[in-house]
């Protein structure tokens, strides 16, 4: 019996969530009571923010303004989602250009920071307003629910990208971790057999009932258990998988392992929580009360046989709207009713993040999702870049150039070579115009022909 959950739950963490000023848990319960309203009511409440967030914009950030008056575009005269699509998209090298303009002139100090590499190897920068942090965690606590976790409850998390845990070394943060967060942190960045050995005995000691998971990682642990005969491991109640696509084969197999269903995940740094699975496995329940999300194509009709382009507006990111933003990901509506009663539209992936895993001369395994912040993203005068791997000690990097590249550019880069694959990995840089995409449409950040598995058995 787990004494410390209820503990977490209904103490400490309405206590954390006081001394940080954080609406977090009233934000949750609103949540939990309108995903069951009805997809009319849910329509509504888009619409209103909608329009709050276009006057907000027009007012507090001179891209918009600018924008809005090149288009003749009046916020006030918005009667319906669909009088969005009157405005052009704007992409990621929108947001490298002309982030400054995009903040908010009113809201001094509660700006934060943040960055994603990009599963297309394009790095960026952005800002979101302190509250839409709360908003984006309400939700993700939501949708966590789903897969059967609850607050105060254990979660193994199987995660790449190190920025999102790599702060908390101090005392009260691991005090924390270990009494309200109840998180174990396995880091996938890299990984070898001795890793995945010490993430079986670590899962199996803490017995989280939920795991988070990156979508390959969680995918090359289950084959390193098959494969390797292991049959003293734990298993959850339930799995879900986020930052990468998921391939049928992959759940079918994670699935068969660990004894459990999968709940995939739909999201982005750029804006959280996108879309979610429920217990009925019958496509991705959109985040519809804080996002908006079309799928554009060029006759304006998006289904299975011809998905769309999915372009996203944040309703609740006041500090640096994000209005019509095209993620780079395919999907559809599929415009069906959910047997679990919920009114949250649904929808499906066609083509998203696959990042392949990448080898190191040694034979450790590297996380192509963790590879596009602390790689591409901390170089310089790179505006997209790919990595290409047919051999365990080369690389072919191609990248896309901007005015910012230079010799410290090349430096840097080198430096990041030796530090992620060690002084033994030969490379080739090739400058080119493009990147090539795939018939999905996707721009791949790694492309490696190695099976990864072979290093890890």
């Amino acid at each position: 019996m787990d004494l410390i959950a209820p503990l977490a739950k209904y103490l400490l963490e309405p206590i954390i969530a006081y001394r940080e000023g954080s609406n977090h848990l009233r934000v949750l319960s609103e949540l939990e009571r309108s995903q069951y309203a009805s997809p009319e009511e849910i329509e509504q409440v888009r619409l209103e923010r909608l329009k709050r967030l276009l006057n907000h914009a027009k007012q507090n950030t001179l891209f918009y303004a600018k924008r809005f008056a090149e288009h003749e575009f009046d916020p006030s005269q918005v009667t319906n989602l669909k009088d969005l699509a009157k405005l052009p998209v704007i992409r990621k090298a929108d947001i490298q250009q002309h982030a400054a303009d995009m903040k908010a002139t009113n809201m001094p100090g509660r700006i934060l920071p943040n960055q994603t590499g990009g599963s297309t190897g394009a790095p960026l920068r952005f800002f979101v307003n302190r509250e839409r942090t709360f908003s984006q965690k309400a939700a993700t606590w939501r949708h966590d629910r789903w897969a059967g976790w609850d607050i105060g409850r254990k979660m193994g998390v199987l995660w790449g990208n190190r920025v999102d845990f790599e702060h908390k070394v101090s005392i009260k943060d691991r005090l924390r971790t270990f009494l309200a967060d109840r998180r174990l942190i396995l880091d996938t960045s890299s990984i070898t057999p001795q890793i995945l050995a010490d993430f079986t005995e670590a899962l199996r000691s803490y017995r989280p009932p939920t795991y988070l998971a990156y979508a390959n990682s969680i995918y090359l642990f289950a084959r390193y258990l098959k494969e390797n005969n292991i049959r003293d491991y734990h298993r959850p109640q339930g799995i879900i998988t986020s930052a990468e696509l998921l391939t049928g084969s992959q759940r079918a197999l994670i699935e068969e392992v660990f004894d459990c269903r999968v709940f995939n995940r739909y999201g982005c740094r750029e804006t959280s929580i996108i879309a979610s699975e429920c217990s009925e496995h019958n496509g991705l329940h959109i985040n519809a009360e804080q996002v908006y999300i079309e799928f554009v194509t060029q006759d304006g009709v998006a289904n299975k046989s011809r998905p769309g382009k999915i372009v996203i507006t944040d309703l609740l990111n006041y500090g640096m709207p994000l209005i019509r933003y095209q993620i780079e990901d395919m999907g559809y509506a599929t415009n069906q009713s959910c047997p679990c009663g919920r009114g949250l539209p649904l929808m499906q992936m066609a083509g998203g993040r696959v990042t392949d895993f990448l080898i190191t001369p040694a034979g450790k395994v590297i996380s192509g999702a963790s590879m596009t912040i602390y790689f591409i993203a901390t170089v310089p005068g790179i505006t997209q870049a790919q990595i290409v791997q047919k051999q365990k000690d080369h690389l072919i990097l191609k990248v896309i150039k901007n005015e910012k590249f230079d010799d410290n550019s090349l430096k840097i880069l080198e430096q990041k070579v030796i530090e992620f694959f060690g002084p033994e990995m030969k490379y080739d840089l090739e400058s080119v115009d493009c990147i090539p995409s795939t018939a999905s449409g996707k721009h791949l950040f790694s492309i490696c022909e190695l099976d990864p598995i072979q290093f890890l058995c």
